[in-house]
């Protein structure tokens, strides 16, 4: 706390440092598993958070910043007892709310940081980038439905569905097409 006082430059560097870090793996969350980003998004979200009131931000929430971290940790047991085909819904939104949230936190501490105004702003960036998250799990969640449609169609319970992204599977299909080109070169 002192040191704030007798170099509040190199404070507030440290803080955007922490602000710099938080909104990169923000970014890199985008291409995992729904339940790793549901996880980096919490994380973010209460590391977000403790570097805002470091620097001066109330907690929003009525119930505070470590009741909260259990009720993360509620929610995660809870989405995992759901049935396969239900968890990826419920991870999307827990990603979706906890990034965005992430975000308003990350602007919220620039805000006070900078000493600008633009506080009312860093809700709708933070419901902006919530949306966004949601919007890019919807082929996973699609996918998921269907499966469900699969099996009870089949007949099959069991039956095994494995999600691709669809990137990956243009180019596992072009690769193959590649290897097979190649073995049959003279």
């Amino acid at each position: 706390m002192g040191d704030r006082k007798r170099h509040p430059a190199a404070a507030r560097l440290r803080a955007l440092a922490a602000i710099a870090a938080l909104v990169t793996g923000a970014g890199t969350a985008g291409a995992q598993e729904l339940k790793d980003q549901a996880r980096n998004a919490a994380v973010g979200d209460g590391l977000s958070t403790a570097v805002g009131l470091a620097v001066g931000a109330a907690e929003l929430g009525p119930a505070g910043a470590l009741l909260s971290i259990g009720m993360k940790a509620a929610a995660f047991q809870y989405v995992d007892s759901l049935p396969e085909v239900e968890q990826p819904r419920a991870y999307a939104l827990a990603a979706s709310t906890w990034s965005g949230t992430t975000v308003g936190n990350v602007c919220i501490t620039a805000a006070l940081l900078t000493g600008g105004g633009f506080a009312p702003v860093c809700v709708v960036a933070g419901v902006a980038w919530g949306m966004k998250t949601w919007r890019e799990s919807e082929d996973q969640r699609t996918f998921w439905e269907h499966c469900a449609m699969l099996r009870t169609y089949t007949g099959e319970p069991q039956f095994e569905c494995t999600y691709v992204p669809p990137g990956r599977l243009e180019a596992a299909a072009g690769e193959s097409f590649i290897s097979a080109q190649a073995l049959q070169a003279p």
